[in-house]
């Protein structure tokens, strides 16, 4: 041993038999039990290989080293293993989580989708449409399910997921309700709701909104700040020739008149009450869902208006099918015939809405004639004829009224003379009207006369029809199918009116709700014909109903569609419409700030600019200049400044003008903290027109510079608006109206310096 003291070696075991030191000075190990070894140096083992040596360090046979124990690496190999195949089993079951093999699928961002979309459509950005959504939900083995809700957005763009969240796991095989947009409307279930609860929504509608105040006398049914009448109606989208018209909202508010909540009392004790006001009352049927018969369903004026005591009053209640024919008779005693069946009635008028948001409006009028209950004016049909000839405005009728007011023959078959409660509403000159070649239909007045020549067609009395009725057909016009509450609905479809085959497949879709009126219009485009020659005078029309007098019953072509919910037209709205424009304002709480809801911080697309579209007017006080300007929904806008140029005796009004026209775009848009939007005009789009001499030295003075604008709706506080220009000492200037706000929205140019206001002619 060097030095005479033990060496250690390196499992800690030292040579001569002695321990190790422990190292920095520790304490040193327990010795291992056993013989201590002779002075000689002759180990007391007699197995020296035991220790892994044979002697000295050199080889030789010096002493023998001390035995230690032999180290067992096989739980370590082990424990090494498993782990290693823990945390290979944690990356695969990451790995195949996250490739969706299971814990369900992932709801796809639109941001991605909207890249493969561009990048399949070339670079060429576009909006995520719903079907591009639903692709990629079946693609991952997803059901799914669209719906269509109303929204600024552009029709048949995604929306969002209907219950879910982008990102979110879904379960394998769910189904998944994506909401495609139907464009700008009121969401179903809007009347009845506080107008607090819905303005942010109606802000990302993308239109001008208008909130009109509507009179309540009974605040306890129905509360201030409650909406109580839209246009469009509840549940139904703006239609698309009135965008720039946007969305009318009315506001309960109290006061005195013929309250809104009249709707929906019983018809007698509205009649009482009112005429113990003073009101002279008349009552008027109109068909009605189940819920409101017998009860005030419209008036005339509209509910909500402030009218003066002692004025005349229409109120329309509500009937089902076992008041249909009352509504067609006449019971005036002076009649000639008694208590006869009319072929007239406004019964039926009202708007009528399918589920894809198609209306279809009867209006009415003659209400207070001699006979019966008015009669639903019909000018321009669906069918694209224009039944208004020789300023006379054709009508809907129910039988054949032709030349006289009432139904001629209980022999003829039309669904009023019948039992089921339906009854079918044609143009009046369908009954008789016939075609020569063209879209104007000849003699409606109940005769061939004139025939397709122009000449009378008689020689020696009679009538010469193969000479003047070459050429002409009977063609497939308008018609409706009316099936109020508690109409014979199944005994309609028994009696063979549908067409089989359509009424076979109606059986297989969603059945129509039948505790509401419901209309069918007769669809041409289901029709593989749609005209037949006429060949002699007594050749029955297949395309009206059965007359009683020629052909027969079993001629008459057969009614499609058939009734389903799909197919149906439900009554909406009934009685006299609001006249919105003359309505006061109402002063609602707009919604906070946000960035214009397109995912593009702010700034708008065409889409966006539907809000703002109008026709604005800046004008001076002596009415001698004003410019005007047209927005339109995709942001471009035109106008012209008018400045009168009198001569002797003349008027501003009279005189002959000067006009200077110019035309430009908004490149962008965002929301204001007031609820509006400032907008940022293209100063290299403005186009001015070269301009003619008069008074102003400048006519494009206010819009030109076309910098930063900024648009308010109606109702802004000036306070709330950020602007350069004086507001409200211009309105002032013009109108003589003082106050806090201004009726209608202002469009206003920080450039030009100007401020214009909404101008509906």
């Amino acid at each position: 041993m060097p030095n005479g003291r033990p060496v250690p070696l390196a499992d800690g075991t030292v040579l001569d038999g002695m321990p190790a030191q422990a190292p920095h000075g520790g304490q040193p190990p327990v010795p291992m039990p056993g013989p201590v070894p002779s002075p000689s140096g002759v180990g007391a083992n007699p197995n020296p290989a035991a220790n892994g040596s044979s002697g000295t360090p050199g080889g030789g046979t010096g002493p023998a080293v001390a035995a230690a124990a032999p180290r067992n690496r096989k739980p370590l190999i082990i424990a090494i293993v498993a782990a290693l195949a823990v945390v290979a089993a944690a990356l695969v079951a990451f790995l195949t989580y996250r490739a969706e093999v299971w814990g369900g699928k992932t709801l796809p961002d639109p941001a991605s989708i909207a890249k493969e979309v561009t990048d399949a459509n070339g670079g060429k950005a576009s909006a995520v449409k719903a079907k591009d959504v639903t692709d990629a939900l079946k693609a991952k083995g997803l059901t799914t399910k669209t719906v269509k809700v109303y929204s600024g957005q552009d029709v048949g763009t995604f929306v969002g997921y209907s219950g879910a969240q982008q990102g979110q796991r879904v379960k394998a095989g769910s189904t998944v309700t994506v909401e495609e947009s139907a464009g700008p409307g009121v969401p179903k279930g809007t009347v009845g709701k506080n107008v607090d609860q819905m303005t942010e929504l109606f802000a990302s509608m993308g239109v001008p909104i208008h909130y009109k105040k509507i009179i309540v006398t009974d605040t306890k049914r129905i509360p201030e700040n409650q909406i109580v009448a839209t246009s469009p109606a509840d549940g139904q989208g703006v239609p698309e020739d009135q965008l720039d018209d946007g969305i009318d909202i009315g506001v309960a508010v109290k006061g005195d008149g013929i309250g809104a909540d009249i709707i929906g009392t019983d018809k007698g004790k509205a009649q009482s009450d009112l005429e113990s006001q003073g009101y002279d009352v008349t009552l008027h049927p109109r068909l009605a869902a189940k819920a409101n018969v017998g009860k005030i369903v419209g008036s005339d004026p509209a509910p909500g208006s402030d009218v003066s005591s002692g004025a005349s009053v229409t109120l329309y209640y509500g009937i089902d099918a076992s008041g249909v024919k009352d509504a067609y008779t006449d019971t005036t005693s002076d009649s000639v015939y008694g208590d006869g069946l009319l072929g007239s009635s406004a019964v039926a008028a009202g708007t009528w809405c399918n589920n894809a948001g198609d209306c279809i409006t009867f209006d009415a009028k003659n209400e207070d004639a001699q006979y019966g209950n008015g009669q639903i004016p019909y000018g321009q049909g669906r069918d694209g004829i224009d039944y208004e000839r020789n300023g006379y405005d054709d009508m809907l009728i129910a039988c054949d009224a032709v030349q006289q007011a009432y139904c001629s023959n209980k022999k003829a078959g039309y669904l009023i003379d019948g039992d089921t409660g339906a009854f079918e509403l044609m143009p009046h000159q369908s009954l008789t009207g016939y075609f020569c070649g063209d879209d104007t239909p000849k003699g409606g007045d109940g005769s061939f006369l004139g025939g397709c020549t122009g000449d009378y067609g008689y020689s020696g009395g009679t009538f010469d029809f193969d000479s003047v009725m070459q050429g002409a057909q009977y063609r497939m016009q308008d018609m409706y199918v009316v099936v109020p509450v508690g109409a014979k609905l199944d005994q309609l479809e028994a009696n063979g009116y549908f067409d089989k085959t359509a009424l076979a497949d109606a059986k297989k879709a969603k059945a129509v709700d039948t505790t509401r009126p419901f209309l069918l219009y007769r669809d041409p485009k289901q029709y593989d014909k749609t005209t037949v020659d006429i060949t002699s005078m007594d050749m029955q029309n297949p395309f009206v109903p059965y007359n009683g007098y020629s052909g027969d019953e079993a001629s008459v072509t057969k009614f499609k569609p058939a009734p389903t919910d799909a197919s149906a037209y439900y009554l909406v709205g009934t009685g006299a419409s609001y006249d919105w424009s003359s309505l006061p304002d109402a002063q609602v709480k707009q919604p906070s700030a946000k960035q214009s809801g397109n995912g593009s911080g702010g700034s708008a697309g065409t889409a966006s600019f539907k809000a703002v579209a109008d026709t604005y007017r800046w004008e001076n006080g002596d009415g001698s200049d004003y410019t005007e300007i047209v927005v339109k929904a995709d942001g471009t806008f035109s106008g012209k400044n008018s400045v009168a140029n009198p001569g002797p005796g003349q008027s501003n009004a009279t005189a002959d003008r000067v006009e200077s026209k110019f035309q430009g775009k908004f490149k962008s848009m965002k929301k204001n903290d007031a609820g509006g939007y400032d907008l940022q005009c293209d100063a290299d789009a403005l186009k001015l027109a070269d301009s003619a001499s008069g008074k102003s030295s400048d006519p494009y003075w206010a819009v030109d510079p076309c910098t930063t604008w900024h648009w308010y709706p109606a109702g802004t506080p000036y306070d709330d608006m950020n602007t350069k220009v004086e507001v409200k000492s211009w309105l002032v200037s013009v109108s003589g109206e003082d106050g806090d706000s201004w009726k209608t929205p202002l469009l206003i140019n920080d450039g030009g310096k100007a401020t214009f206001q909404s101008y509906r002619q």
